[in-house]
């Protein structure tokens, strides 16, 4: 049990060549994958997910990476996409992401605004974390803000 903590330890600072450590790694591709969605980007989306991705949206269904890089152009327009409470953990060369997110977006006439819960899994392949799977969840609203 000691060793398997002091391992997920050293791997928390594990730096790459800029001297970033794995959980500033990752949090800044989740920031990156955010701006994203605002600059209707699909090729960073593109580059840092694994071939076998798959994402499970706000609406329950499950789509193959094909689908969701393609979904960065789609009706959906992001004005705003804030991530916040990034709660990064690392297993090796695996490493799971969950956080919120604070949207602003409008698909033709229909207002897709609002707070999401997400969780994100990448692994390291040949030296570059990779998204392998996303989800994402709509966060209820406060009965006291209604």
């Amino acid at each position: 049990m000691l060793s398997a903590i002091l391992f997920s330890l050293v791997s928390i600072r594990t730096v790459d060549a800029a001297g970033a450590t794995v959980e500033e790694q990752l949090t800044k591709m989740e920031n990156d994958w955010a701006d994203s969605y605002v600059k209707r980007d699909p090729s960073f989306v593109q580059k840092i997910t694994t071939d076998d991705f798959m994402f499970v949206g706000p609406d329950g269904n499950v789509v193959k990476k094909d689908e969701y890089v393609k979904s960065m152009t789609g009706d959906t327009i992001f004005a705003e996409f804030r991530l916040e409470n990034l709660n990064v953990r690392i297993y090796g060369d695996a490493a799971v992401v969950i956080g919120t997110c604070a949207i602003k977006a409008q698909a033709k006439e229909e207002d897709e605004s609002g707070k999401f819960s997400f969780t994100d899994v990448f692994v390291k392949q040949k030296g570059e974390w990779k998204a392998v799977s996303g989800q994402v969840t709509p966060v209820a609203q406060d009965a006291a803000t209604e």
